[in-house]
């Protein structure tokens, strides 16, 4: 699909990830950009969740590739490719050309910009919110998300002393009466080899507890399913893919999925057979995770998602992330931001009859 040129830049829309897929990596790969910032990773996002038309907005320089932001839109409203499997959202660019692929997103005039999952502080969302207001847009940032994280550059013994000792010593006891029960083993593995086997054996894991009632287990959701074996796939490919299980006698009951790259590990998914819950399978895989990442010199360790209680037993360090919105000057705009702000009835019933 065609675009519009000006005298700094051409802007393409397209309407898939594969036209640029080769370029937009090596662009990521100079903006040394996170997995999830990659067209690899917005092919299988697409696939599995796209709510409406994908549209991958380009930047170029002459032949040459400097800016990229996947959205999809419907109704009106432009959104980015994000969802709550989405660690994080950003534009990816070469630095100076940030400002005009964040106006190249406003120049669609669209009712409403969501961007979900961003960092309020990042360049490009920076760069959004100038060129948002520059066109008459209000604006509102709701936190989503508080994921924690620990710096992991430093020494091993010198964090565990400065953490919960109590805790660290009833994790030891539990790891003894684990390895009286039987062969324990903590193992990961990077999808070189059996990949699919392990995949399904981490799948079957993380549904084993009370992710499977509640309907969150990767395994839950066809859609949720093909994204991660996908993304499995693809990370795997590039030796970023960190399958993580407990094992006790060869059979698996804790898991994580992860991802590991440019010196810094990523926990997407983890889970634990609720049947081994005396010994704290959960908390156990995490020491043991925490600890690898120390031991391998990682710059730091990602919990990513939610500041939940658990994961706050081995930080106090977090990462905001939020939904950015941009509300256009328009009624339908102006209903849009007064929904969204107070969640009153009059105002959503007025911006049902006015999308009529």
């Amino acid at each position: 699909m065609g675009g519009e040129t000006d005298r700094e830049a051409n802007i393409q829309l397209h309407a898939r990830v594969e036209p640029v897929a080769d370029e937009w990596d090596a662009l990521a790969d100079r903006a040394a950009s996170v997995p999830w910032a990659r067209p690899g990773w917005f092919r299988a996002w697409y696939d599995a969740f796209a709510p409406g038309e994908a549209q991958v907005i380009t930047l170029r320089r002459g032949s040459a590739l400097v800016g990229v932001v996947p959205l999809t839109s419907r109704r009106g409203v432009v959104r980015a490719a994000s969802n709550w499997h989405t660690p994080e959202f950003r534009l990816i660019a070469d630095s100076d050309a940030l400002e005009q692929l964040a106006g190249a997103v406003m120049a669609r005039r669209p009712h409403r910009i969501a961007l979900q999952f961003v960092d309020s502080d990042e360049a490009g969302t920076r760069a959004c919110r100038a060129a948002a207001e520059d066109a008459g847009y209000s604006i509102q940032v709701r936190t989503l998300e508080r994921s924690p994280y620990i710096e992991t550059g430093g020494d091993w013994d010198a964090y565990t002393r400065g953490r919960n000792g109590k805790l660290l010593r009833e994790l030891g006891r539990r790891r003894r009466r684990l390895e009286a029960e039987g062969r324990f083993a903590f193992e990961v593995h990077d999808g070189s080899e059996r990949l699919e086997e392990l995949l399904e054996e981490g799948f079957r894991v993380e549904a084993a507890g009370w992710k499977a009632a509640a309907g969150s287990a990767i395994a839950s959701q066809p859609a949720t399913r093909r994204f991660y074996s996908e993304i499995g796939r693809w990370a795997a490919a590039r030796d970023w893919l960190r399958l993580a299980f407990l094992r006790l006698d060869s059979r698996p009951f804790a898991f994580d999925f992860g991802l590991q790259h440019d010196g810094v590990h990523y926990l997407l998914k983890t889970g634990y057979d609720p049947a081994y819950g005396r010994f704290a399978p959960g908390m156990l895989l995490r020491h043991e995770m925490v600890a690898r990442a120390f031991g391998e010199g990682l710059r730091s360790y990602e919990f990513l998602g939610a500041d939940e209680p658990w994961k706050l037993e081995w930080t106090n360090t977090v990462r905001e992330r939020v939904l950015f919105q941009a509300f256009a000057p328009t009624l339908r705009g102006r209903l849009e931001r007064r929904a969204f702000a107070y969640g009153r009835p009059l105002a959503k019933r007025a911006l049902a009859l006015a999308g009529r």
